[in-house]
């Protein structure tokens, strides 16, 4: 959601995403070849930082071109999914490249070389430069929590960026070589603290968790809270995406005419979209003197159609 009074343009947002998305790869590849000219581990971890940044802001982009996309009779929830599923992928993909790199650096603690320290700086400095102006690029649309994902993770890249270009002072200035493969765990320990946050987010998706950031017994009680329902049960509630989410419950409610009960559902759908971000739900009514899993119970269309035939 985009916090009152500040309009954003969807289409600025998707441009700046894809500049940034080009922007990155590029430099990462630019990157990637200087670490291995200068020598330098942490450049080259750097790299591999800078293509989770592009990941990011690919699965960013992604979601932005999803969230119109209508659904099929094939697919009826859309294509939320892919965006998971190429997360999960890509954050083993860098488990594994991370783990090479502590491989190397373990290495180079035995037989350190000493990497070029004015490349390491201007090429880290040109990374900080350009993750810093990417990221405020996108700072109007923070109020929407995918946005606000890939901005927080360009803002950290450039601080990392801003780490390689001090280590490369400390070479030039003391010649220890030393704090190269240091650097380079440091760095290794944040792709995977972020590549942790990643599989465990898309693990839960598809295991059809609880959306993190919400609580059961919260929006049970909110649903509750409404005069016209004595009950919920059957409640349950999982995410389509790590920003897109779906609820199904029964609610005891007293003998209402139809009409009630449609409004007393519209309420209540507005309710959970507003206060939780749950747009997809699914609730069906069951009158309150009937037991909660006997054939009397009814959902509102099944009432509508029983009214008509009346």
């Amino acid at each position: 959601m985009i916090p009152a009074g500040v309009r954003v343009d969807r289409w600025s947002i998707d441009r700046r995403l894809r500049i940034g998305i080009v922007l990155n790869l590029v430099f990462a590849l630019a990157e990637m070849i200087a670490g291995m000219a200068a020598g330098s581990l942490s450049l080259m971890s750097d790299a591999w930082h800078n293509f989770g940044d592009v990941i990011g802001l690919a699965l960013s982009w992604v979601a932005l071109q999803h969230v119109e996309r209508p659904a099929t009779g094939r697919k009826t929830f859309g294509y939320h999914r892919a965006t998971i599923l190429a997360a999960l992928g890509n954050g083993l993909a860098l488990a594994g490249i991370t783990l090479w790199l502590f491989y190397e650096a373990i290495q180079r603690l035995w037989r350190p070389d000493l990497p070029e320290g004015t490349v390491m700086m201007a090429v880290a400095g040109i990374g900080f430069v350009l993750n810093l102006a990417v990221a405020l690029s996108l700072k109007r649309a923070i109020g929407d929590v995918n946005i606000r994902s890939a901005y927080l993770h360009l803002m950290v890249d450039a601080l990392v960026s801003l780490g390689v270009v001090a280590a490369g002072v400390i070479i030039l200035l003391t010649g220890w070589g030393l704090i190269d493969s240091l650097l380079s765990f440091v760095i290794g320990s944040l792709i995977l603290v972020g590549v942790w946050d990643i599989v465990s987010e898309t693990l839960n998706v598809l295991m059809e968790g609880v959306p993190r950031g919400l609580d059961l017994d919260r929006v049970r009680d909110a649903v509750r809270s409404f005069p016209e329902v004595k009950d919920a049960h059957d409640l349950h509630l999982w995410s389509l995406s790590s920003r897109v989410y779906a609820l199904s419950c029964h609610l005891q409610v007293a003998d209402l005419p139809v009409s009630q009960g449609t409004v007393l559902l519209e309420r209540i759908s507005r309710m959970l979209r507003e206060r939780f971000g749950i747009a997809h739900t699914t609730i069906q009514l069951e009158a309150e003197a009937c037991p909660p899993q006997e054939a009397c119970t009814l959902s509102a269309r099944d009432q509508a159609i029983l009214s008509e035939d009346r």
